[in-house]
């Protein structure tokens, strides 16, 4: 019995030792000179006319071969697991930007025109935190957010601001007031939605924010679905820029995030916030959530929807009819959006996916998108960014 362990355990060394040296020669093939190749080809060729019974014969191949091949397996050693590392390195950013570019995409929401679905860069302040934010989102903002906390030092007017770089990525802003000099997270537009710049002085004690500064929602978007599963009116879109031109003023990045409202034929309409849709062949108007439900949330009027505002090309007593292989898109928050009313539409080429899931922060749009319901408290129109 003790011979066939020992038969069986000298047979599996000899196997893992020429699959070792097969391995070598493939992989290693344009780094090995021609006598690394004669010699791991010996082993090979020895291995072959072993005798699987004979467990001397084999005793006798591990022990004049092992150190032998290893020897040889060591060779440009460091310079080998180099180039291991950076092949099994290339291999995982194949995969990640192969990923990314058949499914799933990072995004970043820059602007609050999706709000209160999602929210771009936003200030978070510490009472509402504490009245709004869940434990996990009381504890992880406060850790990944920058402070934004102004307390007036001494009497003084606004007399000058600069915004600058921090940290490589982090942007804040200088502001000299009277001879003190405060600085605060974001740049001077953002610093303006969380503290008054427009008074004319500002007095000793004076807490004029106490808060967050957060970055932003970020999701996944599917570039995949949309091959497959024709647009929908109401679903969250993501689209590039290319070739869309605003009349008014310059488009704020390469890629938009917004509402799909309009499909191909549609003609639209907007009376009293509330969004009319005709589609093509059909001879009447009906409300948008006729089409989707999703579109009940931002005509709820609650938690800072406000519906959609008739302004541009859907003025009040305007319609738009959208052109084949074209879309329209709103923003949620359409008091503070720069959206299809402005400048038209989306070419079917400039589509790259839906919004899927909000990653970070935690908070409660945490999860898939648009799924969450409004907060139960009445907007207040024009809409406060504050209060929204």
């Amino acid at each position: 019995m003790f011979s066939y362990f020992e038969l069986r355990k000298l047979r599996k060394s000899v196997k893992e030792l020429t699959l070792a040296v097969r391995r070598r020669l493939v992989s290693d093939d344009d780094i090995l000179s021609d006598k690394q190749k004669e010699s791991l080809k010996a082993v090979l060729a020895e291995a072959e006319a072993l005798s699987r019974k004979d467990a001397d014969a084999m005793k006798q191949f591990l022990s004049r071969n092992s150190s032998r091949v290893d020897s040889l397996m060591a060779v440009h050693g460091n310079m080998r697991k180099l180039r291991n590392f950076l092949d099994v390195l290339a291999v995982a950013f194949a995969v990640a930007f192969g990923v990314r570019a058949l499914y799933l995409q990072p995004f970043k929401i820059p602007t609050s025109s999706m709000q209160p679905t999602l929210f771009g860069i936003h200030y978070v302040d510490r009472e509402g935190l504490k009245e709004f934010g869940g434990p996990i989102s009381g504890t992880m903002l406060p850790l990944f957010s920058p402070r934004a906390k102004l307390e007036i030092r001494e009497d003084g007017e606004l007399t000058a601001y600069d915004t600058h770089s921090k940290y490589l990525f982090d942007t804040e802003t200088s502001l000299q007031i009277g001879n003190r000099i405060y600085n605060l997270p974001g740049s001077i537009s953002n610093v303006a939605r969380y503290v008054d710049l427009q008074r004319e002085g500002y007095r000793k004690g004076e807490l004029l924010c106490d808060g967050w500064l957060s970055t932003g929602d970020h999701l996944f978007v599917d570039r995949l679905s949309i091959h497959f599963l024709p647009l929908k009116r109401g679903d969250v879109i993501v689209f590039t820029t290319e070739n869309i031109k605003s009349p008014t003023q310059p488009l704020g990045g390469y890629y938009y995030i917004k509402r799909l409202v309009g499909l191909p034929g549609d003609t639209l309409k907007i009376v009293d916030n509330i969004l009319y849709i005709k589609p093509e062949g059909e001879t009447e108007f009906k409300p948008a959530t006729a089409f989707s439900d999703k579109f009940n949330r931002v005509y709820s009027f609650e938690g800072g929807y406000q519906g959609h505002i008739a302004s541009e090309l859907l003025a009040p007593g305007l319609e738009l009819k959208v052109p084949k292989d074209m879309f329209f898109a709103l923003g949620d928050n359409t008091s503070n959006s720069l959206d299809g009313r402005n400048w038209g539409f989306i070419p079917r080429k400039n589509m790259i996916g839906r919004g899927l899931n909000v990653f970070w922060p935690i908070s409660r749009r945490w999860g898939l998108v648009d799924t969450k319901p409004q907060l139960k408290q009445k907007t207040v129109l024009p809409g406060s960014m504050a209060l929204q």
